[in-house]
């Protein structure tokens, strides 16, 4: 395949100008939990897609397992400015975790008005279940297992590709981690000359970024005193020898350098008719698609075939780039990936700055030049960890959040749409120095598991009060 096609193919979905109005969309993982905040059964999530059935989604169910994974609706808002219009509701990897992927809007006021429609949709169905539904990034009681995984062609591969160091055999592979993780992820619409220095900034920053939004620091029931973000560290325990396609990549010049990185990544799948395959005889994606030899492909039940490389196979190995933040050639955006899934009220912070950060790039790129490559990969180290007692070179790290949220704020109030309301939640947990992981902890341990799912809970509709959920009946489907 020659490498102008791959290239074109790449970079044509990506905005030609800078001037033109920017989509913005959210993928929000969240988990749901029983009143003692264990994982739901499995039958609980099928009867929620027959239940947005009757609500006007279309249902979709998996090709290999033909379980019911996905409900998707037009998002008749979007579809005024938008050609991909369509708000899905659908899983993580585990089965307990929902991932709402909203359609893009253009200013975030918009993406939190339906995300609440959403939320309220969602407990029309789980509040007589007696579910809750959880603005955390991980599920804070049953431990990880293949029990929990979402039977979903992609997901049954995972195990594949991971090994036995955490996870015993008897109940699955360390990729099942990601069973029980919830991020808060966002798409923003990038144009081709902005694509670099804006990857660049997101991932230089998402150590920053992490302290301000770790959320995922208790786990089998009990607080996690290594790591208070879990949610981004646990790729590297599920995928060791894939640490190239994870965390903050090398800085990048061009998008054909940032391409040529991603080109060197292990073969995981690509997708042929619907169907994933697992590429076996190729050390890199650049040797696949150069196809100097035949490529042998197998499908999840070990038959094995002879496939052919095409330019639009970019796509598939680009949802295999883990980096805190990745252009994404599908849709044209970049995406920002670090962050756990924020407290309810507080969803939309991440998103906020994000974009702040990119409508106010130039001053993104002056901070990120204040400290070499290497430290900001350090900063990351320590964010997962200490949060707010991380240092640099034995100074604070307070003075560098402020100003990062200052440029974010500046960014926004360029737009004039009132959208630096949503880094209020920010500011304040400067002002408090904790981080949302830092609160749930000290709520866990003062006051116990019932205080913390009360706090980090979606509210129920205002007619329908807490205290009343165990005498609802479930909904018979």
């Amino acid at each position: 395949m020659n490498h102008p096609a791959l290239l074109y193919e790449f970079r044509k979905k990506f905005k030609a100008s800078i001037d033109e109005p920017k989509g913005i969309g959210i993928e929000a993982e969240l988990p749901v939990v029983t009143l003692t905040g264990a994982v739901p059964e499995f039958s609980i999530i099928q009867g929620l897609f027959k239940y947005l059935e009757t609500k006007g989604f279309q249902i979709h169910r998996d090709r290999f397992s033909d379980c019911l994974v996905e409900a998707t609706q037009i998002n008749l808002q979007s579809s005024k400015n938008f050609a991909y219009c369509l708000d899905t509701i659908t899983t993580e990897a585990g089965y307990g975790v929902l991932e709402v992927v909203l359609a893009p809007q253009q200013n975030i006021h918009e993406l939190q008005y339906r995300f609440t429609e959403i939320i309220q949709l969602l407990y029309g169905y789980f509040l007589p279940q007696n579910c809750l539904i959880l603005g955390f990034g991980i599920q804070p009681v049953t431990p990880p297992s293949k029990k929990l995984l979402m039977p979903k062609e992609r997901y049954l591969f995972f195990e594949k590709f991971s090994q036995n160091k955490l996870i015993p055999k008897s109940k699955g592979s360390d990729a099942h981690l990601l069973t029980i993780t919830a991020s808060n992820q966002c798409h923003i619409d990038i144009c081709r000359q902005q694509a670099i220095a804006a990857i660049n900034v997101l991932n230089a920053l998402s150590g920053l970024q992490i302290i301000l939004h770790a959320n995922s620091s208790i786990w089998q029931g009990q607080v996690d005193i290594h790591c208070k973000a879990n949610r981004e560290f646990f790729w590297e325990q599920c995928y060791p020898d894939r640490g190239k396609q994870m965390g903050i990549p090398p800085q990048f010049a061009t998008i054909e350098e940032y391409l040529q990185y991603l080109l060197e990544f292990k073969p995981m799948l690509l997708k042929r008719e619907q169907q994933l395959l697992q590429i076996l005889n190729k050390p890199t994606f650049h040797d696949f698609l150069q196809n100097k030899t035949p490529t042998i492909a197998q499908n999840l039940e070990g038959k094995q075939v002879t496939v052919q490389p095409q330019p639009t196979d970019i796509h598939y190995l680009n949802t295999f780039c883990y980096f805190n933040a990745r252009l994404v050639p599908q849709y044209g955006t970049i995406e920002s990936r670090m962050c756990c899934q924020q407290p309810p009220g507080e969803t939309f912070a991440p998103t906020a700055l994000a974009l702040g950060l990119i409508e106010n790039l130039t001053d993104a790129q002056r901070l990120t030049h204040k400290l070499p490559w290497k430290t900001w990969k350090n900063v990351r180290e320590q964010a997962g960890r200490k949060t707010f007692e991380t240092q640099i070179n034995n100074q604070s790290i307070l003075p560098m959040l402020k100003e990062l949220v200052d440029i974010a704020a500046k960014g926004l109030q360029k737009r004039h749409l009132g959208e630096e309301c949503f880094l209020e939640p920010l500011y304040e947990r400067i002002a408090l120095q904790k981080s949302p992981a830092d609160i749930a902890n000290d709520i866990f341990e003062q006051q116990g598991l019932e205080a913390f799912l009360a706090h980090y809970a979606f509210k129920v509709p205002s007619t329908v009060s807490v205290s009343t959920l165990s005498e609802l009946q479930p909904v018979d489907l």
